[in-house]
Formats: structure tokens, sequence, C-alpha cells
């Protein structure tokens, strides 16, 4: 397993990113995806001092873990949204979560000594 601990601020969703993509051996627009769902989120709403983010790849299963000190959150305890019909009916926010649940395989939730830990799982082909 590696890890990769930052300072929650927006500018490193990019180093995230590369690390990420260098243990998968590749790009994936859906892991780009959740990874930027699920930092943003942690970086915008968890008031922590760091993201530490825990990534193991094996046998085309990813399975990586966010970990942050801040503001107690569980997200899959947070109502699904309507998705809209179309792109003119489409508000900013709101789908993070939503988007982060249907592009997992898993997903799972702890609060672990003052610390949020949302662990995912993608299978990437």
């Amino acid at each position: 397993m590696s890890f990769l601990k930052i300072t929650p601020n927006i500018d490193n969703l990019y180093q995230l990113n590369e690390f990420i993509h260098s243990i998968i051996l590749k790009e994936d627009f859906q892991v780009d995806l959740i990874v930027e769902e699920v930092f943003v989120n942690i970086v915008n709403y968890s008031h922590s001092d760091f993201i530490q983010v825990n990534v193991d790849y094996t046998d085309k299963t990813l399975k990586m873990e966010f970990i942050d000190n801040g503001v107690e959150f569980n997200p899959l305890l947070k109502e699904d949204v309507n998705p809209p019909d179309n792109i003119d009916d489409a508000e900013v926010g709101g789908l993070g979560i939503h988007i982060t649940k249907e592009l997992s395989d898993e997903i799972s939730y702890e609060y672990v000594n003052g610390e949020n830990h949302l662990k995912i799982i993608k299978i990437v082909e």
C-alpha cells in the first residue's frame, strides 16, 4: 500500500491525481472524477489539517482510503439527489457525492479517533 499525505488545498489535486496515476499506470476518467469530487469536498467543507490518501492496486482493483481530521461527515448518509433531466436544469453543486456513489464499485465510511475514513473500491479496466 502507498499513501500520500497533503494539505487540504485545491492546488494539491494535481499532485494527488499524479500519485494515483503512477500507481495504476494510466489515467482513468472515472477514477479522476471520484478523486476530484471527494478531494474537493474535503478541502471545501471539512476544516481539516491534512488529507491522507492510502492506495492499493492489484488485479484491476483500486482501493482508495481518504482520511482527514476534519468535521465528522458521513457522505453515505446524505440523501441522494435526483439528477437533472437536462443540462439546462442542472445546478452547480450537490451532485458530487451522488457521482462518487454511482462510479464506485464499493464505498464505506467510518469515523475513528477523530478522523473521517472514506474507503472506495473501483475496478479499473
